[in-house]
């Protein structure tokens, strides 16, 4: 056995001390003062309690649903240039038939300083296209097709407002 055993069994042992007559007299004395009547106020049952924490939540996901959508920064549509030549006779051997431009990203780069401080900043701008030539052979009906890309630094002057 070890040495906690009889310890434990001298604290089952153990009872508290019946209240004494006084002790139970001040007791009722004080919950008679009390301005209950010595029955404590019942919370009142609220059904609607959830409904201000719902709306609250609903409207805050609302704001930001809009919010993002309204401050979103939405990518620049490409633009697309062609352009279509048909030749006005039907010469030997290939023509140019179409060529065709797609812008797939520009990116403005900041602000450009001339090296020399010549002239007023600049800014600095970065396109990549595919350019697409086609040519085709009128006689046999045969076309060729070529795409490469195009990447095309520009420096547009700055404008500060």
């Amino acid at each position: 056995m070890n040495d906690f055993s009889d310890l434990e069994a001298d604290l089952r042992t153990l009872r508290p001390r019946p209240a004494t007559d006084g002790l139970l007299r001040r007791v009722e004395l004080a919950l008679v003062e009390t301005p209950a009547g010595g029955v404590l106020p019942q919370p009142s049952a609220r059904s609607n309690g959830w409904w201000p924490l719902g709306l609250g939540l609903t409207g805050l996901t609302a704001l930001l649903v809009l919010g993002i959508t309204y401050f979103e920064q939405r990518p620049v549509a490409p633009a697309v240039a062609q352009q279509s030549v048909s030749p006005a006779t039907t010469p030997a051997g290939f023509q140019p038939a179409g060529l065709s431009q797609v812008v797939y990203s520009g990116r403005d780069e900041g602000l450009f300083f001339p090296p020399d401080d010549s002239g007023a900043p600049r800014r600095r701008l970065r396109y990549e296209t595919r350019e697409t030539m086609r040519w085709q052979n009128a006689a046999t009906g045969a076309s060729v097709r070529v795409s490469y890309p195009v990447e095309q630094v520009v420096l547009a002057p700055a404008v500060f407002q």
